[in-house]
């Protein structure tokens, strides 16, 4: 058996004691949830419902969302952005090893403050891929054209919002892979502080002051 893939602890409820497998413990207990692999459709719905779970137990705790993902669908992207937006608890972000491609868009998005990264974690911006498509007839392919174009200026409008750069300088950094380490992706704006429990906390504990 493989003990790193089956690690348990033991819970307590008002029925006694149970296991709880590590995974389920964290998004439970730590209101932890990971976006890793591939930003599909059904991924990013099933990330929603754990969210909707944790909502219901409670809107006062936040949520903190962390990001290992080479990227994906910008509209499942998108999608997740409008969920947080409209949720009512407060999201927090931290890139553990690599935030690519339509995983950078949702982690710009949060809010300023609530975007953590791993001293060696790295986002990635560049410009939308193209879905290649077939059989397709002239006034298919110029409103495909147009969609493309109207996702790419939607795209570098909200980057350049959420890192204070302008529209200009994120199609010039867009045009190629651009990866941010670290510090240097706070220095760029699409971060905002480096990792660690204490520094989560602190910030975390800060904001339900103010609430309060």
């Amino acid at each position: 058996m493989n003990s790193q893939t089956n690690q348990v602890f033991v819970s307590q409820s008002v029925n006694g004691p149970f296991a709880i497998d590590a995974k389920a413990y964290l998004t439970s207990k730590m209101r932890k949830v990971t976006l890793s692999d591939e930003i599909t459709s059904e991924s990013i719905e099933s990330l929603i419902t754990i969210c909707e779970l944790l909502i219901q137990e409670s809107e006062s705790s936040p949520i903190t969302l962390y990001f290992n993902t080479p990227g994906g669908s910008v509209n499942a992207a998108y999608h997740l952005i409008d969920f947080i937006e409209r949720a009512p608890v407060k999201f927090f972000g931290v890139v553990s090893e690599i935030c690519a491609s339509a995983g950078s868009l949702v982690f710009a998005s949060l809010p300023e403050g609530h975007r953590f990264i791993m001293p060696h974690g790295k986002v990635m911006i560049h410009q939308p891929s193209i879905t290649p498509y077939s059989m397709i007839n002239s006034t298919s392919i110029k409103s495909l054209s147009e969609m493309i174009g109207d996702s790419e200026r939607m795209i570098y409008q909200d980057l350049a919002e959420w890192t204070k750069h302008t529209v200009t300088e994120i199609e010039r950094d867009c045009e190629k892979e651009t990866w941010l380490k670290g510090q240097e992706a706070i220095d760029y704006g699409i971060a905002d502080h480096l990792f660690s429990y204490r520094a989560l906390n602190e910030v975390i504990s800060f904001e339900e002051d103010i609430m309060f």
